[in-house]
């Protein structure tokens, strides 16, 4: 009897817009899939048939958890006891930790909210997530802590095709990226567009790296991590050969959060500099937080008075460092910085107001230009 065929990862259901929504790919298709009509359907899980994606892009699991969970040596509750024991000798792991089981919490009182995402494997017959893990975890975390007796279970939309976007989306919505993270989250789009599959065994970072080892990628490629992320061709190289770092490497530039930029100026040397440049950054970044907490904590000395900037002046200096570097921007990406400049600002009446500044200010620029010509 011949064996089902496991589904695939494809993004070809989904193609992005800048006005698409993340709900919407949560909502019953209105039209019928490739002739036929698609099969879309909520249902309960028990979290102990649900098995999160091991190439999820943006992972939560600790690595010393997350190797013996994936390979079959820990259950979801066991890993999850391990995580709290872990959580109580690491202050990062322990702010992740208590955010899931706040989460947990809020499903117990309210529900939960949002459905996961994912599809029945015929072989194993597990449910394998696409999207929800962060409520996965929150969910097994807070039974554990909590001593349930009752299997908690989670509401499950079962999808036909998995898709990578909808994995990036999800998680832009839960929290902001690291550099690493991105990094792999273009590379899932990228490799799921060119029809990389991941080898048996094939550990996640290997996988992700073959997405920088492409030379060239084609056109098409580009404009679906476009479409989903809203980032240059050059950004999309830049992330990329983030992943050539070695494991090791990878694992301590995302738990400290270094920029993409610190981490291309790092990748500018040759391989045998990476580890010195890379803890270089860590031990400067280090020494900056210890020295804003000393300075916080020893008393302040009087400052000698200084005569008052005009306003007009200190605006003037403090605009040329942003604008330097709006100027260097490609015009692609502009439109990003208008969007999250907007976020800050937040009051639509406050972007409005600073629509026509900025507008008043480009006219006496121009103005000025023209008077010296």
């Amino acid at each position: 009897m011949a064996r089902k065929r496991k589904p695939q990862w494809t993004a070809d259901d989904f193609h992005p817009t800048t006005d698409t929504q993340y709900d919407d790919l949560l909502q019953q298709a209105a039209e019928p899939v490739s002739g036929r009509k698609a099969r879309k359907r909520v249902t309960r899980v028990p979290v102990g048939q649900i098995f999160p994606d091991p190439y999820q892009p943006r992972p939560l699991l600790p690595p010393e958890i997350k190797q013996d969970f994936f390979a079959g040596v820990l259950n979801c509750f066991e890993a999850a006891r391990a995580w709290l024991a872990l959580a109580e000798q690491e202050p990062a792991e322990a702010e992740r930790v208590q955010a899931l089981l706040h989460m947990g919490a809020s499903f117990r009182e309210h529900g939960q909210i949002k459905p996961v995402t994912g599809y029945w494997d015929a072989q194993t017959r597990r449910f394998i997530l696409e999207t929800g893990e962060r409520r996965f975890w929150a969910a097994v975390l807070q039974a554990v802590q909590q001593e349930m007796d009752e299997e908690p279970q989670l509401e499950a939309l079962v999808v036909e095709q998995p898709s990578r976007a909808r994995q990036v989306l999800e998680n832009i919505t839960a929290e902001p990226p690291s550099a690493v993270m991105r990094a792999r989250e273009i590379a899932a789009l990228v490799l799921e567009q060119t029809g990389v599959l991941p080898e048996t065994g094939e550990s996640d970072f290997a996988y992700y790296r073959r997405a920088a080892e492409i030379r060239r990628l084609p056109s098409e490629v580009v404009q679906h991590v476009q479409g989903v992320l809203g980032m240059s061709r050059r950004y999309v190289r830049y992330y990329l050969q983030i992943l050539l770092l070695p494991d090791h490497l990878l694992l301590l530039a995302d738990r400290y959060r270094l920029t993409e930029g610190a981490l291309r100026e790092v990748l500018k040397g040759a391989p045998e500099t990476w580890e010195e440049g890379l803890r270089a950054l860590i031990a400067a970044e280090q020494g900056e937080e210890t020295a804003t907490a000393t300075a916080k904590k020893a008393p302040r000395k009087p400052r000698p008075r200084r005569t008052q900037l005009d306003p007009r002046l200190s605006v003037a200096r403090r605009m040329r460092t942003p604008v330097r570097t709006l100027l260097r921007l490609e015009s692609d990406d502009v439109p990003k910085v208008a969007e999250h400049f907007a976020a800050e600002l937040g009051d639509p009446a406050t972007v409005q107001q600073a629509a026509e500044a900025l507008e008043a200010l480009a006219a006496h620029l121009r103005a000025w230009v023209k008077a010296g010509e």
